[in-house]
């Protein structure tokens, strides 16, 4: 039995389908497979049941996962406490990336890093900010960004920068942009997203709260695609100002005049590693990469 194996286990009872499991773990489908079935052939039990769907643990299944949970962060102990004893960091930092790396500054955050530390190697993850969360928790990455809410048990954050999110809209939809109030917006086709990416907590804010219901016509998790089908024609979604604004000028977009929604940027981990050594010289070259970071943040405000 391999860390590796476990890893693959705990990832596909998180996602229930083994293509999103290797995904997330950066393998291919079959490597994944391969892993569980050994697992289950060493166990003498099926795991997953598999389903038309997806993969839904087993009873056995389940109880399985938990421990196997508690082997993995234990393992991630057992590396602290060796960096601790070796008084020098050493090993992997994952990092979740929810947006791109230059908008991240991770060539900055890269160099200062390795300045002190040349030995660790860094791992880059994209995600969406819910998502991102879910993984740091459960141990599948040491950190990551996020934006918007990140105010979950056993995590800390470190609070980066603020932004504002503007509506935006096919060019073809300007003329109803330009006076529209949210009554307006709502009943303009628009791009939907899952509820743990962070523009849903904007939404259901200033749309469902108010009893308005958008008219989604699709639904997209990543920022590249949302923007791709924005260009296309497709419907309305958000984007962060100074792209907005730079997207109208070339043509590609039209901006809703009416005000933006403030939405934090921070770096989350967990709680029980800030006192790593390698999570100590990570958030030095947080802090070094953005010098207005400070303790706290993660809120999606109001127009």
């Amino acid at each position: 039995m391999e860390f590796h194996q476990l890893r693959s286990f705990v990832t596909i009872a998180r996602e229930n389908h083994l293509t999103r499991a290797a995904e997330q773990l950066h393998i291919s489908q079959p490597a994944v497979s391969a892993h569980i079935k050994s697992l289950e052939e060493e166990l003498g039990q099926p795991l997953f049941f598999r389903t038309p769907t997806g993969m839904v643990l087993t009873p056995a299944g389940e109880h399985l996962c938990r421990q196997a949970e508690v082997v993995l962060q234990e393992a991630a102990q057992f590396t602290r406490l060796g960096e601790n004893l070796l008084n020098k960091p050493v090993g992997t930092v994952r990092i979740g990336l929810n947006r791109n790396a230059e908008f991240l500054r991770i060539s900055t955050l890269y160099k200062k890093l390795h300045q002190n530390c040349p030995n660790i190697e860094i791992v880059l993850h994209q995600s969406i900010s819910g998502t991102i969360l879910k993984l740091v928790k459960a141990g599948e990455l040491d950190c990551g960004f996020i934006l918007g809410d990140c105010e979950v048990e056993g995590l800390s954050h470190l609070y980066l920068d603020g932004f504002l999110l503007r509506v935006v809209g096919p060019v073809a939809l300007r003329s109803k942009l330009i006076n529209a109030d949210l009554a307006m917006l709502a009943d303009l086709p628009w791009i939907g997203i899952p509820d743990d990416c962070p523009y849903s907590r904007i939404m259901e804010k200033y749309f469902q709260d108010r009893g308005l219901q958008l008219q989604t016509e699709v639904v997209a998790d990543q920022q590249a695609a949302i923007v791709s089908m924005i260009q296309s024609g497709v419907g309305l979604n958000f984007m962060l100002e100074e792209e907005a604004i730079s997207a109208e000028k070339k043509g590609q977009v039209a901006l809703w005049p009416g005000g933006g929604f403030p939405i934090d940027l921070s770096f989350a981990w967990r709680s029980q590693d800030t006192d790593s050594l390698r999570m100590k010289v990570m958030l030095a070259a947080m802090t070094a990469t953005w010098p207005q970071a400070k303790q706290g943040g993660c809120q999606g405000g109001g127009l």
